[in-house]
């Protein structure tokens, strides 16, 4: 069964540990059953302007918020032993790694796929797959860089690659799109990426 967390971070600035708001999307045999966000204060609580522009955040609306341990002991429970997606995973699972090895937390068990990679082999052709992108395409509501609306996006671009590729469950999506799977454990991690060369696949 096709069954996942997509996942989506917002950042401060340009450190990858300063997580301000992260979203989830939880997917059950191919559909979204719940979705959840949290905002979250940095440390230290400083934002980038830029980072500002992209998700309208600021310091201000999250010195009341908890801090990211605190967030993780609710999260943590969504990822341990469960598959990942995020789009662009090597920034949000980056992200992840970041904070927790901030915190000095352990790393949960878990596998993940990166929408984006899935995406770009699951429709060629298409001028772009970004997250607005993707989701203009295909009518998918979208309150981009929004950490939990990106999520559920990011959910509906893989459930749909899925169903237009008949991948039935989350360990096909790899052999079935030429990709290789990533990896977080305790004390490492493996990133994802192309399993293979092979024509059907480039872009």
């Amino acid at each position: 069964m096709l069954n996942f967390i997509a996942l989506d971070f917002e950042t401060a600035n340009h450190q990858r540990g300063s997580v301000c708001e992260m979203g989830i999307a939880v997917v059950e045999n191919g559909i979204i059953t719940e979705t959840r966000s949290w905002r979250i204060r940095p440390t230290p609580n400083w934002f980038h302007p830029g980072n500002i522009r992209i998700h309208g955040i600021t310091a201000a609306d999250v010195v009341d918020q908890p801090e990211f341990d605190i967030v993780w002991q609710e999260a943590k429970p969504y990822f341990e032993h469960s598959n990942v997606v995020a789009h662009n995973a090597s920034f949000d699972l980056s992200c992840l790694r970041h904070v927790l090895t901030q915190y000095e937390l352990a790393f949960p068990t878990l596998s993940y796929a990166c929408s984006l990679q899935v995406a770009r082999r699951a429709w060629l052709g298409f001028q772009a797959y970004g997250l607005g992108a993707l989701s203009q395409r295909f009518g998918i509501s979208l309150n981009h860089h929004a950490a939990e609306s990106d999520a559920i996006a990011c959910a509906h671009i893989l459930i749909k690659a899925c169903q237009e590729h008949a991948v039935c469950d989350f360990p096909s999506i790899g052999s079935n799109f030429g990709l290789r799977m990533g990896k977080l454990y305790h004390g490492g991690y493996e990133a994802a990426g192309k399993l293979m060369k092979n024509k059907r696949y480039e872009i």
